[in-house]
């Protein structure tokens, strides 16, 4: 994902924030939540962090299964959800962009639900984001 105006610190400082905290559904996500090693900054646009998040146990609240069922270490959707609305909390000028969709902080909470209709599967199998999740919901 791409978040526009948003420094590599501001991303982990709000992925360290909704690990400390249980989520408005009662989830703890007990530190499992990190941003994904790959993350920088690019520098274009002002300031400009490329980066992912995901977890670091693939059994532990705020993961996720893929489409076909097998565990990875892959943020669920709703730990995405938490994330980014504590990013767009504590920087509402900032844009985020992943390919299903572009957040900010005035359309975030209408923009975000209709994510989960898209089908992530196959034509034969298809998988929601919000089936696929391990967070106890």
């Amino acid at each position: 994902m791409q978040l526009r105006g948003i420094t590599l610190e501001d991303f982990a400082a709000s992925v360290a924030r909704v690990n400390a905290t249980t989520s408005e559904d009662g989830v703890d996500y007990a530190g499992n939540l990190r941003v994904h090693q790959d993350a920088h900054e690019t520098g274009v646009r002002k300031i400009t962090t490329v980066g992912r998040l995901d977890v670091h146990d693939s059994k532990a609240p705020g993961a996720r299964r893929s489409w076909s069922g097998r565990r990875g270490k892959i943020a669920c959707w709703h730990a995405f959800r938490d994330v980014v609305r504590d990013l767009l909390a504590h920087h509402p000028d900032a844009v985020i962009v992943t390919t299903m969709a572009r957040y900010d902080a005035a359309t975030f909470e209408d923009t975000y639900p209709a994510t989960g209709d898209k089908n992530i599967g196959s034509m034969m199998a298809p998988a929601y984001m919000p089936e696929l999740c391990d967070c106890e919901r």
